[in-house]
């Protein structure tokens, strides 16, 4: 029985080329965007899940609310928080450990490189177990001064060679410290933890600032004992905050206790990496994007197996008389049903074959769009279990109403009329999933559009400075040898015709401004405010060509620099004994307001006063407009611009001409004056696009979905288009005879396959607008919802026009045929 099914299969297989073709390439582009998106969703969830005890492994994040500030969600935590935990509930905590990351300049004798050492404490490596590939994890955690190396960074910089018992010179501005390397490791699978570098926490040499319950220097882990409950730690957490945590140097209502401003939160490890609300400013995963992305190519399959659907109800006609005959000879039902079935996984078989091709093709272009490195295994359990429920669901589910309508047809009816037979429910049926096909194709293009146009909007926004024609040079002054090539570097770079302007500066374009500092009114000190500080030099201003609303620049000779300040000597408030300090100061439009002035005139003038860091009376002699700097997409936060020409972070210049021959300059000039020190550049305006890379994402996905939807729709109303046009032959010829011209038939059919793509608007107009309005959330400032009635009218057009494409040559080639073909038909 089974060979006859088969047999009866390849013969329907091969008698209907073309619509058998549909089926398979169909099902097959289906079922590849659901493997691939399939691959993209499991990487985005296996975050940090292979680590051993993973489901009991915490992060300890910070919160902090400041009155005057909106609320702050960091994921790191004071230096002391761990140890005080540890201690506090020794009965619940099994382990812990904290990862301390530092950007050093490492020299290797051949080469200088900037790179991230993480410095942990011991059980680290008890907790999370890292392949060592040479060496020992173990002898390197046993004294501060040894140093272990990621497989990439050993790889990179020693390349075959093995770099066990090599030297490394580690330095960060005055520190200065020689590294033995003692292991190389290898990370296996996804985590959040950046381990490029590693060696032992050291506490003895830790500057004091770093220990400050106010600084959110360390990453902190636990391994939380079996059998007990996280809530149980999360309710004690205030009262041990109010007894160890001072927050009176930023607290301006010291009657209130600390547990009002501070909280400690743990979060489960593995959940660390999609939608964490304390991972807001670093590369996490969305899972309204992970799940968009899913349900969309779900929603691609389904179309697929509406494809199926719609041909074989269509072809049920050619097939009623054989369905007729085999009950005449005494098929039962359930036999019927079971072969139908079995046809139907037989050709979503064959398209899983093709659509594994396909996936092959798919998973390099992908990988590039998404910017991560997808693997699929097709002998592991975990890719072939799912790829069988997945061949075995399709085609059953993409035959079943086929199945029951042909196994249903009754041999009388359709042997006595002598013709094959077609119910009113399967054209219905048809017709509908028609509409379901554009439905879905018509909201991807309305969401592309609209994707599109945010994206358009947001880069087109004016950021509050001009970042055309701006080139960065990062991370300038990360050692002392560097801090004393600044200057001349500057020097010889002014040099050069093609650049106007060059600013120094701790902040650049993407970044967030992450040292607060308490201010108040000369007088006001019952009312400080806790604000974001950058430092500048001389030409920052004029080099971003930000302008001012009231009072000056800094001016060199007129005005006094900050005072440079060794991290080790830094303690955080407590200087009001100590004599006060007079200095200039500028502040922005949000700092103005924060601080209690009417208007930028106001301020200017004015004195302010910290005892945060120093004791030091602060003249406002300039304000600045608000600028988007730090993000296009957030609110302009409340910064004032220290005096540091001689501390910068960025070099930033402004030149004129090509940026190809711009960046080359540049490059020869810092290889004369730095050295072998590495160059890093960037231009303002990819830093502004860099901001919305999971945008680009999404919209590249969307388009590449949106694509392969309208394919597939399309595809399946050729074939319902090439079987409605041949069962109306007969009426096509009679027309003729009685006088209609071609335009007349072609306009005749092409209206009637108009209508379910005029429908499947009216549909997905509303869906796709509430939709895209959810997404749209995410952005602070958003273009013209008006504008999505223009973006919804071309993608119906654009549906509409591809309907008329695909069916008009079909209809076209039969409306001009000779109607004496036509009468002959059948």
């Amino acid at each position: 029985m089974f060979k006859n099914y088969l047999i009866t299969a390849l013969n329907n297989l091969i008698k209907n080329k073309l619509y058998s073709t549909i089926n398979i390439v169909g099902l097959a582009i289906g079922l590849s965007a659901c493997i691939v998106i399939s691959l993209y969703v499991k990487d985005q969830y296996s975050y940090d899940k292979h680590w051993e005890n993973s489901d009991r492994i915490y992060r300890v994040n910070c919160d902090l609310d400041i009155p005057g500030r909106e609320p702050v969600k960091f994921r790191w935590s004071p230096v002391p928080a761990m140890p005080l935990l540890e201690e506090y509930f020794n009965d619940k905590i099994e382990k812990s450990t904290r990862a301390f990351p530092s950007t050093m300049v490492i020299d290797t004798g051949d080469a200088k490189f900037e790179d991230t050492l993480v410095q942990v404490d011991p059980a680290f490596i008890e907790m999370f177990h890292l392949e060592v590939l040479s060496g020992s994890l173990e002898n390197t955690l046993l004294q501060p001064n040894n140093i272990a190396l990621s497989e990439k960074v050993a790889k990179r910089h020693f390349g075959e060679q093995d770099p066990i018992g090599k030297v490394l010179t580690l330095s960060l501005e005055n520190y200065r410290s020689d590294y033995k390397v003692t292991a190389v490791y290898r990370i296996q699978g996804n985590t959040v933890i950046n381990l490029p570098l590693l060696s032992l926490f050291d506490d003895i040499n830790t500057p004091g600032i770093y220990k400050s319950w106010l600084a959110f220097s360390t990453q902190s882990f636990f391994l939380l004992k079996e059998g007990v409950d996280i809530n149980t730690l999360t309710t004690l957490m205030p009262p041990l905050i109010d007894k160890h945590v001072d927050l009176t140097p930023i607290n301006n209502n010291p009657d209130l206790p600390s547990s009002d401003y501070m909280s400690l939160d743990f979060q489960k490890l593995e959940e660390a990496y999609i939608d964490s609300p304390w991972d807001d400013t670093s590369a996490g995963g969305n899972k309204t994007i992970v799940m968009s992305f899913a349900a969309i190519s779900i929603l691609v399959l389904i179309i697929g197996c509406v494809n199926f659907t719609i041909l074989t109800t269509a072809k049920a006609t050619q097939r009623a008389r054989e369905v007729a005959m085999r009950k005449v000879v005494g098929a039962k039902r359930k036999q019927l049903i079971t072969q139908f079935l079995g046809e139907s996984t037989f050709i979503t078989l064959l398209a899983m074959l093709l659509s594994l091709g396909i996936v092959e093709i798919m998973l390099p272009v992908f990988e590039i769009i998404i910017g991560k490195n997808l693997s699929l295994d097709y002998t592991a359990p975990s890719v072939f279990l799912p790829l069988l429920v997945m061949l075995i669901f399709v085609g059953i589910s993409g035959g079943l109403y086929p199945a029951f309508v042909l196994s249903g047809f009754k041999p009388g009816d359709t042997l006595k009329a002598n013709q094959s037979k077609e119910t009113s429910g399967s054209m219905s049926l048809r017709g509908v999933l028609v509409i379901f096909q554009f439905t879905v194709s018509i909201v991807l293009i309305i969401a592309t559009g609209i994707i599109y146009t945010q994206m358009k909007y947001s880069l087109n926004r004016d950021p509050g400075y001009n970042k055309e024609n701006l080139l960065i040079i990062n991370q300038i002054g990360t050692s002392d040898v560097s801090k004393n090539k600044i200057n001349p570097l500057k020097q010889e770079l002014q040099k050069l015709s093609n650049i106007t302007d060059v600013g120094m500066s701790q902040l650049r374009p993407g970044r967030f401004p992450n040292t607060n500092i308490m201010f108040s009114r000369l007088g006001q000190s019952d009312d400080s405010q806790l604000i974001s500080i950058t430092g500048i030099g001389y030409n920052f201003f004029k080099t971003y060509q930000i302008p001012f609303i009231a009072g000056r620049n800094y001016s060199e000779g007129r005005d006094i620099p900050e005072p440079y300040v060794d991290v080790k000597d830094i303690t955080i408030g407590g200087h009001e004994s100590k004599k006060s300090e007079e200095r200039s100061i500028i502040i922005n439009e949000s700092a103005a307001r924060r601080l209690g002035f009417t208007s930028a005139e106001e301020a200017v003038g004015e004195v302010i006063n910290t005892t945060t860091v120093s004791n030091t009376n602060y003249t406002i002699i300039g304000v600045i407009t608000d600028n988007y700097m730090s993000s296009i997409n957030a609110p302009p936060v409340a910064l004032v611009y220290l005096l540091s020409p001689d501390q910068p972070n960025f070099m930033t210049l402004r030149f004129k001409g090509s940026p190809h021959l711009i960046a080359k300059q540049v490059k020869s000039v810092w290889e004369n004056v730095m050295g072998d020190k590495e160059l890093s550049t960037v231009f303002a305006d990819q830093l502004l696009e860099r901001e919305f890379k999971q945008e680009q994402t999404e919209i590249k996905v969307f388009i590449s979905f949106s694509l392969l939807a309208i394919v597939i729709a399309c595809m399946g109303l050729f074939g319902s288009a090439s079987f409605t046009v041949e069962k109306r032959t007969k009426e096509i010829g009679l027309r003729k005879v009685m006088g209609a011209k071609v335009k007349n038939i072609v306009s005749l059919l092409l209206w009637q396959f108009s209508k379910p793509v005029l429908i499947a608007n009216i549909i997905a107009w509303p869906v796709a607008i509430f939709a895209m309005h959810y997404w749209l959330e995410r952005f602070t400032y958003q273009f013209n919802s008006l504008l999505m009635i223009p973006i919804c009218l071309t993608s119906g057009l654009i549906a509409l026009i591809i309907a008329w494409l695909t069916v008009s040559g079909n209809t076209t080639r039969v409306a001009k045929s000779k109607p004496i073909k036509a009468l002959r038909y059948e």
